[in-house]
């Protein structure tokens, strides 16, 4: 019998919201509600938008993705991207922080100006303002522009990382050491930074102290497809991972058990199966040489993650593009065992027919279902099994063929510009933009979709009250 799935966690986006907006509200919220705070205009202006700042750098520990009542209900590409996108938005705060505390010229004072700037610049009891500021440039810079400069995955990986616990113990040490705060509120600031930082680093702890997590082993790597290979791992004895179809799970081998060395890879096996089956396409350093992998290799599992999950009960469209078929083989395999009744469609689409998994991977439990995939390749011949590609149009209008678009949960994985056609067109055809469903990590690789850019434009709306704090500090 499969085992239960695991309870979905996490709370829902507006809450997430509101208890970030209220986190961050928090150290300026007695100066609202009394009124009191620093006199001075261009200082109070500084101190808002400094707290404010400080707050969101210390919350960015958190909005990593791996903590699943952050992500588990929004999804960790969510997580991630609002994690990746608050960060400049706290840099523009820290600049604004800077600027207000040297201020404006003043003709009647004309060297005010230049002793402002000489006292952020070289005061000895700004050091780690000065410090952190530079850290904070850095590391923004350096997530932006990641893809571009080639950096090691694992390079950028532990710089960053120990550049943010560097960044939160500056801005928490800039804090309390400016004084105003008082000795309460230097308490609650070191209180916010263990908060953060502790559930941070027990990711990294936990793959030390949980060796069940490292005990599954590597039983068979074989070829898949073109520059594709599909792992089975086995658990440890007495051992498993509870999951749900269309999860993934991070994962690393031989003796690199840090999070360092691990990598996300989508689960293509069901839940409740003995093993686990990973698909794994050669797209980088470490996955060039997945298929030298020997069997027998310790692997560590840390999981499950991800919410691209079916949710509904009536018929499901699965369109899988590439390597992006991996969940999707989950999914019908879970579909399967499970003896669903829903009426399912399957699109699969890829470049050619090398670049294809075995159709073992798939007829199974397409029969099991009664389910005629429809298979799109670029570069199919007249009279062939595969329709021509690209991916167009038609083909989803054939999908939909004697179903209701409003009753219909389309659930697509694959590259950028695939998902974000698909998303656009099944929204077109009158499928509910809610029962549309992808994990997006990159918004970079093409255009984005309507429900990528009401997502964005949550995370402006939630950005734009956190500057309205600051304004009603600074004109309360």
């Amino acid at each position: 019998m499969p085992p239960t799935p695991p309870k979905r966690r996490g709370l829902p986006p507006l809450a997430l919201a509101l208890c970030y907006a209220a986190v961050i509200a928090l150290p300026l919220l007695p100066a609202l509600l009394t009124g009191q705070g620093h006199g001075q205009g261009a200082m109070r202006l500084a101190t808002g938008a400094g707290v404010v700042a400080a707050g969101m750098i210390l919350l960015q520990m958190i909005t990593s993705g791996r903590f699943e009542a952050i992500s588990g209900r929004i999804g960790i590409d969510i997580t991630m991207a609002f994690h990746k996108w608050a960060a400049p938005v706290a840099l523009l705060l820290a600049l604004v922080h800077v600027l207000a505390v040297i201020g404006l010229p003043d003709a009647d004072r004309p060297g005010r100006l230049a002793r402002r700037v000489d006292l952020v610049l070289s005061a000895p009891g700004l050091w780690e303002a000065r410090l952190a500021l530079i850290l904070l440039a850095v590391l923004v810079s350096l997530a932006l522009l990641r893809d571009r400069l080639g950096m090691r995955y694992q390079m950028w990986r532990a710089g960053h990382a120990l550049g943010a616990v560097t960044l939160v113990g500056l801005v928490v040490w800039h804090a309390v050491n400016d004084g105003r705060a008082g000795a309460l509120g230097a308490a609650l600031w070191i209180l916010f930074a263990l908060a953060v930082t502790l559930p941070a680093l027990w990711v990294y702890a936990v793959r030390l102290i949980r060796p069940n997590r490292q005990g599954w082993t590597l039983r068979e790597t074989r070829p898949a497809g073109e520059r594709l290979w599909l792992l089975r791992v086995a658990p440890p004895e007495g051992g498993g991972l509870r999951f749900e179809p269309g999860q993934f799970a991070w994962v690393a081998f031989g003796r690199k058990r840090l999070p360092l060395h691990d990598h996300p890879f989508s689960i293509a096996s069901a839940p409740g199966e003995a093993e686990l089956r990973f698909l794994v396409q050669e797209a980088g350093d470490f996955t060039d040489g997945i298929g030298a992998l020997a069997p027998g290799t310790r692997v560590s599992v840390d999981g499950p993650h991800g919410s691209f999950v079916p949710r509904g009960e009536g018929p499901l469209v699965l369109v899988a593009g590439g390597v992006g078929i991996a969940p999707i083989l989950s999914i019908l395999a879970h579909l399967a065992r499970s003896q669903s009744r829903r009426p399912v469609r399957l699109i699969y689409a890829a470049r050619n027919a090398e670049a294809m998994v075995p159709p073992d991977l798939y007829r199974p439990a397409c029969a099991a279902l009664g389910v005629a995939p429809i298979l799109i390749s670029e570069r199919a011949t007249d009279g062939g099994a595969l329709l021509q590609g690209p991916l167009m149009r038609g083909h989803l209008a054939q999908a939909f063929e004697g179903l209701d678009p409003a009753a219909c949960e389309v659930m697509t994985c694959g590259p950028g510009p695939m998902m974000t056609f698909v998303a656009d067109t099944a929204l077109e055809m009158g499928v509910p933009m809610q029962a549309i469903s992808y994990e997006r990590f990159s918004y970079a690789a093409g255009r984005a979709s309507a429900k990528d850019r009401r997502i964005l434009a949550g995370f402006a709306a939630l950005w734009g009250a956190v500057v309205a704090m600051v304004l009603a500090y600074w004109l309360a």
